[in-house]
C-alpha cells in the first residue's frame, strides 16, 4: 500500500449505520452511498477503532476514499460516525411506498400552488451547482427551513396536510420527485407557515434502502405508511427536537 495514506478518518458530513450483515455509509456532500458487507464491515469497525488505514483492504480503502466516505488523515483519528443498530428479522416483503404510484389525497387549489412554489425552489436548489453537490445543497435548504424564524411546532393534521400538498404538487411536477424533494418541499412549506416539524433520512436493511420523511416534533411520522418503522434515521434535522 505504497500510494496509500497511512491513516484515515470519517468527514463529518459521512454518516454510517451497522446492521451487522451489512453496513450503509452515505455522504450527505455528494450523496454517495456505499453498502459493505459484513467482512469490509469489520474491517471499517477496526479501522475506527484505530484511525489507521492498514485495517482496510486497499481495494476497499481506495474505493471509500473516492466516493468521499474516508478522508485522509494526518495522525491517527478514532470516528464513531458508524452507530450500530439491531437489524429487524428478514420479512421477505411488507408493505412499499406508493409515492407516485396512487393519485394523493385532494387538498385545496391554493394549498397546491403554495406547495408548488416550495418544490419549485427544492429543484432549483438541486439544479444550482454541480450535480454531485446537489444533495448537500438539498440539506443545506431543509438546515435553513428548520432554523429561519420563530415558529411553532406543526401539529400532526397541518404536518400532513402540508405533505399532502407536496404530493399533489408533485403529482403534475415534470421534475424528479421523489421523498428527498417531498420532504425537503414539505419542511420549507411548514416553514414558510410559520411552524416546525423534523426532517429525517433513514435506511432500512430488508433490503438495503434509504427514505426521507418528515416527523411532527413529538417524533411522529407524517403521513407515511407503516413501513417506515422498519427505517432506522441516520440524520435528523434539527439534530434534537428543539423549536424556538
Amino acid at each position: 500500500m505504497t500510494d496509500s495514506p497511512s491513516f484515515v478518518s470519517m468527514p463529518r458530513h459521512v454518516r454510517g449505520l451497522d446492521f451487522g450483515h451489512a453496513v450503509v455509509l452515505v455522504n450527505y456532500y455528494n450523496g454517495q452511498v456505499s453498502t459493505l458487507p459484513a467482512s469490509a464491515g469489520a474491517a471499517l469497525r477496526h479501522a475506527a477503532e484505530f484511525g489507521n488505514a492498514r485495517h482496510l483492504p486497499e481495494p476497499l480503502l481506495k474505493s471509500l476514499l473516492a466516493a468521499g466516505l474516508l478522508g485522509v488523515a494526518d495522525r491517527p483519528r478514532p470516528w464513531r460516525s458508524v452507530r450500530e443498530v439491531e437489524a429487524p428479522k428478514a420479512s421477505w416483503g411488507g408493505d412499499e411506498f406508493r409515492a407516485g404510484l396512487a393519485p394523493p389525497v385532494p387538498v385545496p387549489r391554493t394549498r397546491t400552488l403554495a406547495a408548488a412554489a416550495a418544490l419549485s425552489v427544492v429543484h432549483a436548489v438541486k439544479a444550482a451547482g454541480p450535480e454531485h453537490e446537489a444533495m448537500g445543497r438539498v440539506l443545506k435548504l431543509v438546515h435553513s427551513a428548520s432554523t429561519t424564524g420563530r415558529r411553532r411546532p406543526a401539529t400532526a393534521s397541518e404536518a400532513e396536510q402540508a405533505v399532502h400538498a407536496v404530493r399533489s404538487a408533485g403529482w403534475y411536477s415534470p421534475g424528479r420527485t421523489n421523498c428527498l424533494e417531498e420532504s425537503a418541499a414539505a419542511m420549507l412549506l411548514l416553514q414558510l407557515t410559520g411552524k416546525a416539524a423534523v426532517w429525517r433520512h433513514g435506511v432500512a436493511p430488508d433490503p438495503i434502502r434509504l427514505h426521507a420523511w418528515i416527523e411532527t416534533v413529538d417524533g411522529t411520522p407524517v403521513a407515511e405508511s407503516t413501513s417506515v418503522g422498519l427505517f432506522t434515521a441516520i440524520l435528523s434535522v434539527p439534530g434534537a427536537h428543539h423549536v424556538r
